[in-house]
């Protein structure tokens, strides 16, 4: 097994209709761009890989980097709004509330927020445009040595593009969603996008300058509901409200729409490579993205004089309520995040390669706002609280080599470093909209680090046999971790661990195109600062977290045979994971009081059997089909603390994930898709006491999605697209977005 020469820091991107690097490489390339590749070393992993090309992506409706998982097998990204900054990937073994169970990489830059573990833990898929993105690779599992235990779940190599000589491009979007619910909060919710490009290759220089900027209405993401209670002689009169029920039953009224957020995105880039010597190269990347988005509220009811009620006791459905006087609290958020990246990499005359990349994310601004009282509409800019996270961010440094050791052994071999500082402030403020002018309300704080050093071997011990060996080291510390309240500063204990994660695969290539591989692997997927560190302060004691909380440790397996084929492939794959110490939010009910907090589940598993087939030109020339169907069985199998999860499915794991995308080039200069993704039978809690498909729930869905694309003119390209088709309604807690229409007009030189 010989890896190929790498051609300074980028190889030619090829066009190909399938999604997996196991199909037959295709006959046509985009000969004006060249992909990034220079980590293509840590893509030679015995998991399952399957790539999404940029012709495909073109062929979908895409506005943000996220979109190009839409339709990988066996995974989803929870975007519930075009520009939601919180689109957390789920996959095999990972609910999207478990966003550290994967890890993101553009160009070997790490964009996973490691910070922590949840809803507010996504990647930060802003730093990377749709249009600078050449491919995208999936890796399954954590069966390579080169990566951290993060991998346990699902790793994205996005890899981006650089000129081959003067280019530049320039396209507009605009998106309407029609968006109805059953509470009277439907209409349309409009935006746009406009984005630019302008590169050159000139001698041993090669450079891109990207900008863009997204500004969207986003429907409401969650509703204000009351409790059935209060003083009847208090109570006023109102209409509008609905009666409704939790999701696991409960009666509830509501009253209004909150987070209805309007977002303006900003982001620019500066890619700079040069090639120093035949055999060096380097890249430089500077990324710039920032974020002001207004969530507003509305109120739904309406009393006698048909004025709106945000607060104070309702009588509503022959009942009195109580309205929460934080049920319709507006909010907004400020952000200016930077990613700074450099890189090294070459070859040698004996065919090894190495490659040295550091990165630095820094959360240069991040504020948000949140009003104290209600004010629905437009805001009044009242009393409230500033939550400043200015200063957190990651650096990862990385050294890698690999190269052939005689006919049939090669190495992999790297040192891996990383760093997570986490910084939250929360203080008050006399005007929410203004400064933090107040005191002290809370802060929390601390750090993570790794070092960690691996190795690993591929022999081809016999002509159809490969043997896959390794083993990664990893050293992990959590330090400077500390919790305030208003009048008190507490700080915890240092914590170091260090543990080995084996790693070992077989595969048979039993006959001409065919493929037998079986994969082993462990991994240590360590706590964030966040779920060690945050929590609260009663009685001058730290409660509500646990700063020992032990990782997770996963025991992994993944048996898959794969068939290339003239035009494509398929595969199935049988897999399990058996998950030790998992970490999740719920409640401890074997003490009193009971405790809520993130704490360790003793064990659970995840199995299931997973098929994709790509194909293109099929029945006639310009058909490319692709279509992937799972089967997950995930469970908690002991959990002591919260005994009632006990051999039941494992919240937001559908039993069920399949995907339908077809692309038809039905004439010389156009071609029409249509996509349909479907997620089956889920819970949102750990007893699967969730039963009614109301706000807060976690939907089953099918959706299906539609693109006509135009080429007009040399350079020229019009789109007109839909996706949620049949205007599907469906929750993940919040509501997804409802029909959503777009056009585009692009021009590329």
């Amino acid at each position: 097994m010989k890896a190929p020469s790498l051609g300074l820091c980028t190889v030619i991107l090829a066009v190909s209709g399938g999604s997996s690097l196991a199909a037959e490489p295709a006959t046509v390339t985009l000969a004006p761009i060249s992909v990034h590749a220079s980590d293509s070393m840590v893509m030679e992993t015995p998991s399952v890989q399957v790539r999404v090309t940029r012709r495909k992506l073109q062929q979908q409706n895409v506005t943000e980097s996220a979109d190009a998982l839409k339709y990988a097998p066996n995974m989803m990204v929870r975007k519930r709004y075009i520009g939601d900054p919180n689109a957390v990937i789920s996959g095999r073994n990972a609910g999207t509330l478990q966003s550290a169970r994967s890890l993101v990489y553009a160009d070997g830059l790490l964009l996973s927020n490691l910070m922590t573990n949840g809803w507010d833990g996504a990647p930060r898929w802003g730093m990377v445009a749709p249009g600078e993105i050449g491919a995208v690779d999936i890796l399954y599992g954590p069966y390579s040595a080169l990566y951290p235990g993060n991998s346990l779940g699902s790793t994205v190599l996005i890899h981006t593009v650089l000129p081959q000589r003067l280019t530049a491009s320039a396209s507009s979007q605009f998106f309407s969603q029609d968006y109805r619910d059953a509470y009277g909060a439907g209409g349309h919710y409009d935006g746009h996008r406009m984005a630019a490009t302008l590169g050159n290759k000139q001698g041993r220089w090669s450079w891109l300058l990207e900008y863009s900027r997204l500004d969207n209405h986003g429907q409401p993401m969650q509703y204000a509901t009351a409790k059935a209670g209060g003083d009847p002689a208090l109570a006023v009169p109102v209409s509008g409200a609905t009666p409704d029920r939790n999701p696991n039953g409960t009666p509830r009224l509501v009253y209004g729409a909150n987070s209805i957020e309007h977002t303006v995105q900003d982001q620019a880039k500066l890619k700079l490579g040069i090639d120093l010597t035949d055999q060096v190269a380097a890249l430089l990347t500077v990324g710039w993205w920032h974020n002001r988005a207004e969530d507003r509220t509305r109120s739904l009811i309406r009393d006698a004089a048909g004025n709106p009620v945000a607060g104070g006791v309702i009588s509503a459905a022959g009942q009195t309520w109580t309205l929460p006087a934080s049920g319709l609290t507006p909010s907004s958020a400020t952000d200016t995040h930077m990613l700074y990246g450099i890189e090294l990499n070459g070859h040698l005359d004996n065919g090894w390669r190495w490659t040295a990349v550091a990165s630095h994310y820094d959360f240069l601004r991040s504020l948000a706002a949140t009003a104290r009282l209600a004010e629905p509409g437009i805001p009044v800019n009242g009393p409230g609280t500033i939550a400043d996270k200015a200063g957190s961010g990651w650096d990862t440094l990385d050294l890698r080599s690999s190269g052939p050791l005689g006919d049939r052994h090669m190495l992999y071999a790297g040192v891996h470093g990383d760093r997570y500082l986490l910084d939250t402030r929360v203080r008050n403020a006399s005007h929410w909209l203004g400064d933090a002018d107040g005191g002290r309300l809370s802060a929390f704080a601390g750090r993570s680090q790794t070092r960690a050093a691996y190795l690993q071997d591929v022999w081809s011990f016999a002509d159809a046999w490969a043997l896959t060996l390794g083993g990664r080291l990893e050293q992990w510390r959590a330090y400077g971790g500390l919790l305030a309240n208003a009048s008190s500063t507490l700080r915890y204990a240092d914590r170091q661990r260090t543990d080995f994660s084996p790693k070992a695969a077989l595969s048979w290539d039993f006959a001409d195109g065919w493929e037998l591989r079986l994969a082993h692997g462990k991994a240590v997927r360590y706590p964030t600062v966040a779920e060690l560190f945050q929590g609260t302060i009663a009685a001058n004691a730290i409660v509500n977290n646990n700063p020992a909380l032990k990782p997770e440790i996963d025991q992994a397996t993944d048996l898959t045979l794969n068939r290339r084929l003239s035009h494509g492939h398929w595969r199935i794959s049988l897999f399990e994971d058996r998950i030790a110490d998992s970490l999740y939010s719920q409640t401890d009910i074997t003490v009193t009081p009971t405790v809520t907090s993130v704490q360790n589940i003793d064990r659970m598993r995840s199995r299931g059997i997973e098929g994709e087939i790509s194909l293109t030109d099929v029945w006639t020339s310009g058909l490319d089909l692709q279509a992937s169907l799972a089967f997950n069985d995930a469970k908690t199998l002991d959990d002591r603390q919260y005994p009632r999860a006990n051999d039941k499915y494992f919240p937001r794991i559908p039993k069920i994930r399949a995907s339908v995308f077809a692309d038809y080039r039905f004439a010389p200069q156009w071609d029409a898709s249509l996509g349909i993704r479907h997620s089956g039978r889920q819970y949102g809690s750990l007893d699967n006491s969730d039963y009614v498909d109301s706000y807060g729930a976690v939907s089953s869905f099918t959706v299906a999605d539609a693109k006509l694309r135009w080429k007009f003119s040399p350079g020229w390209s019009a789109a007109f697209g839909v996706d949620n088709l049949t205007d599907e309604h469906y929750w993940v807690y919040h509501p997804y977005a409802g029909r959503t229409w777009f056009g585009e007009l692009r021009w590329e030189l």
